[in-house]
């Protein structure tokens, strides 16, 4: 079974969601392995500091809400 590189972060989001969400509600969480290294106010606040901190390594950003928004992407490929 694949694994996804950001399971272990996605897992610690998950696990602290309901505390976030009394915290930090609709801000952004920056979360590496298992630990929820802090929230901010903006997305790009976020992903800035977890350059900082880690450097181009995989860390997740994640808007604290209740339920995730889905998003949709079209990559622009054209099938021929």
């Amino acid at each position: 079974m694949a694994t996804g590189v950001l399971d272990p972060e996605l897992e610690t989001f998950e696990k602290h969601r309901d505390e976030l969400l009394r915290t930090a509600r609709e801000k952004f969480a920056l979360v590496k392995d298992q630990e929820v290294v802090g929230t901010y106010d903006t997305e790009q606040a976020a992903i800035s500091e977890g350059y900082h901190r880690f450097g181009n390594v995989p860390f997740l950003v994640k808007q604290i809400l209740e339920a995730d928004r889905q998003m949709n992407f079209m990559s622009g490929i054209i099938p021929q």
